[in-house]
């Protein structure tokens, strides 16, 4: 792999990550984060794993949040760590901030339902996923289990096909492969549907047979490496690829060409 995007990564502000990082282990039962937080922390980690870029995913965890998570994201916006926006299920003008991300030069939002409280039929987001669909904005949206939350969860293969197939049109990523812990449903759900999945928080809880298989039927043209980094060590990640059998070209396909394509860097 001479070339890897790390399309699933988080970094915060150096003052917000200072208090987040530590409060949201605590929360996810105790995660050890492989870096700070903080962009700084996240590029030294990069440099440590060969990784050439990444994508950072912040969320909104407040409607009062939007803009300036939005704003920070943009600032930050260039090579080697790109941005997507947020928006939140509250936010009074979803259309002109969503407007706003698509001029910022953001590709993007990452949405997280946990957190965020909101489902994916909820008629809140319907303006979300019509704007983000006609301004060709991407959505990584997390889905499945979530360490840090209890059942039931707001997301699954079968609510997420629904989705799909009620948007036709709207770019979407599905992080942890689909549904996190879920991904026997995914094979039968959402395996060759029109969606990106990516590998984010996958190695060691699936079986890397079930992963290649998995891949191979959905289309390795729609699959994204992805680390969820702080929450894994991006460099660990890096070293389970090859454990997956793929072909060079797969891999490459996965790493680099699938994450080009979509965000339309080089």
């Amino acid at each position: 792999m001479d070339r890897i995007f790390d399309c699933h990564v988080h970094t915060f502000p150096d003052t917000v990550a200072a208090k987040a990082i530590p409060l949201l282990a605590e929360r996810s039962g105790g995660l050890v984060p492989a870096y700070d937080g903080t962009l700084a922390g996240l590029t030294a980690t990069m440099r440590e794993a060969g990784i050439a870029g990444a994508l950072n995913c912040p969320i909104a965890t407040k409607s009062t949040q939007v803009e300036s998570v939005n704003t920070w994201a943009a600032a930050h916006n260039r090579w080697p760590v790109l941005s997507l926006g947020s928006m939140h299920p509250a936010y009074p003008d979803m259309e002109r901030e969503l407007s706003r991300i698509r001029d910022l030069g953001l590709p993007g939002i990452k949405l997280h339902p946990e957190y965020q409280e909101f489902t994916l039929d909820d008629p809140r987001m319907t303006p979300v996923w019509r704007v983000c669909r006609d301004l060709g904005l991407v959505v990584l949206i997390h889905a499945g289990a979530d360490i840090a939350f209890s059942p039931p969860y707001h997301t699954d293969p079968e609510r997420i096909r629904a989705w799909i197939e009620a948007w036709p049109g709207l770019t979407v990523i599905a992080a942890h492969f689909g549904s996190w812990k879920m991904w026997d449903r995914v094979a039968t759900e959402l395996i060759g549907r029109p969606i990106y999945l990516d590998l984010s928080f996958l190695f060691g809880l699936c079986s890397d047979t079930a992963i290649k298989d998995m891949i191979r039927r959905h289309g390795v043209e729609r699959v994204l490496f992805g680390t969820d980094a702080p929450w894994r060590d991006p460099e660990k990640e890096v070293t389970r690829l090859p454990a997956l059998g793929l072909t060079p070209d797969e891999l490459e396909a996965i790493c680099w060409k699938n994450a080009a394509r979509l965000l339309g860097f080089g």
